[in-house]
């Protein structure tokens, strides 16, 4: 007995000292096992500073590893550093590169890579899945796409069950896919018709992967791929993580257009055709639809990009204009559509684009371009500080992360600022990295890893 729970406090010491997928355990974005550095900076606890190429993918990290992507001269390819010294060990390049449309704000190598530990797992909206071994040695390849997502691909795969998880939503065949970690071999694919374009990466409660999308979240059986719950009400491009904390889910949806100020009610599809299809073709032109109800972005809304908006694209655009930004609390469980009853509050000021909340001990963080930063109770979701980051006025892309009584945020321009956790916060340390940041910084045995737009940094305090 005393053997097992020996082995069993050595497991969980070091899976505490790992940080295996994209904001780290069930990207809650939090570590604790260590004490943290109250200062970073290109001259402040610096363990290592290793040069890489470029890529907006955020590190994981394993008991020897930390892995990556990139890209470089067209082409795509995963790489491992070692874990102590930042040399890099290893580099493979994807078999190819299918070039897709993106936002200019996005990246041939966003999506992050998840390990178990030992291996790694990466996607490439350019070529689909790769495995490989902690020594680089490439153990399958799935190809995938190409997609059809308006601002390229963004999340990032996840393990969990025992299976390789995928969320790719798109404008036409969004879907989720369930492939073995072994082999690569599909174990179950689930449509989500409902979908559009995000960017969300799924986490898991117990037998559920919880999957943010356009207008709902759903909660899927992992063994099955079928639906358990969902809640409506959600923006129509989400990018952010969920977060858990005992029985609540804690989310953040912003979106252009998605403020009360901004909303609008639209005619149906069918008075629309009657009204103003004077060609009678049963679709609608940009010369056909009014200025008033206009869409901004016509190429956006057009999900099959054929010039035209159907009945699927006006009831896309007709969601949109009605879509409601959101900070949300939900009460997890249930069956079917649980909107009405499991939605304990909502919070609709000043919300993140981006960067997903945090939740830290009993405070939920949230922080939004310009620098602005608000805690909230996450019992009730009322307002207990609001304020700005006073030397990080700047766009926020990476999430918070958290550990040892510290909260850390970087800004888009690489400003970090350092806080004290707490609802009543104030900022105990600010630096400039000099560089753009767009990853998330990953945190284990006390060391924070920070990728810039050309380096990769490891923080830490000095040990004797």
């Amino acid at each position: 007995m005393k053997f097992a729970l020996l082995c069993l406090l050595t497991l969980s010491s070091a899976s505490a000292e790992d940080w295996l997928r994209f904001r780290g355990p069930n990207g809650s974005g939090l570590a604790e096992s260590t004490p943290l550095p109250r200062e970073i900076g290109p001259d402040k606890n610096v363990v290592w500073k290793q040069a890489i190429p470029r890529g907006k993918s955020s590190p994981v990290v394993t008991s020897n590893r930390v892995f990556l992507t990139g890209h470089e001269g067209g082409k795509l390819f995963t790489f491992a550093l070692d874990r102590k010294t930042g040399a890099l060990l290893w580099r493979h390049d994807a078999p190819s590169n299918q070039d897709e449309k993106r936002h200019t704000l996005n990246d041939p190598a966003s999506p992050s890579p998840v390990s178990d530990g030992s291996n790694v797992y990466v996607f490439f909206a350019g070529y689909g899945l790769l495995s490989y071994t902690a020594d680089g040695v490439e153990r399958w390849r799935v190809p995938l796409g190409p997609f059809t997502n308006f601002h390229g691909m963004g999340a990032s795969p996840v393990l969990a069950d025992g299976k390789l998880l995928l969320i790719c939503d798109q404008d036409q065949g969004a879907f989720l896919l369930a492939v073995d970690p072994k082999t690569g071999k599909t174990l179950w694919k689930a449509d989500r018709p409902d979908n559009v374009h995000s960017f969300s990466t799924p986490i898991t409660h117990g037998n559920q992967l919880i999957v943010p999308g356009s207008y709902q979240l759903d909660a899927y059986d992992i063994s099955t791929g079928k639906v358990v719950w969902r809640v409506g009400g959600l923006t129509y491009q989400v990018k952010s993580v969920p977060v858990i904390e005992g029985d609540t889910l804690y989310f953040n949806g912003w979106a252009p257009g998605g403020e009360a100020s901004e909303r609008m009610e639209l005619p149906a599809f069918a008075e629309m055709i009657k009204l103003h299809d004077k060609n009678g073709d049963g679709k609608l032109s940009k010369d056909e639809v009014p200025k008033p109800i206009h869409p901004g972005n016509w190429e956006m809304q057009d999900l099959n990009k054929d010039g035209l908006f159907d009945q699927r694209d006006w009831q896309y655009y007709s969601m949109r204009r009605t879509s409601s930004n959101a900070t949300m609390a939900i009460r997890l469980g249930g069956k079917g559509d649980v909107t009405n009853t499991h939605v304990l509050w909502r919070y609709e000021k000043s919300l993140p684009d981006v960067p997903a909340v945090l939740l830290y001990r009993g405070v939920l963080y949230l922080v939004r371009n310009g620098g602005i930063l608000q805690t909230l109770d996450p019992a009730t979701g009322k307002l207990l500080k609001q304020g700005r980051l006073p030397q990080a006025l700047d766009e926020y892309y990476a999430s918070p992360v958290a550990g040892d009584g510290k909260v850390y945020f970087i800004s888009r321009n690489g400003n970090v600022s350092v806080l004290e956790a707490g609802a009543q916060w104030g900022v105990a340390a600010s630096a400039d990295l000099g560089e753009e940041v767009f990853a998330t910084p990953a945190i284990a045995d006390g060391h924070l890893w920070v990728r810039t737009a050309g380096h990769l940094y490891n923080f830490a305090l000095p040990r004797p």
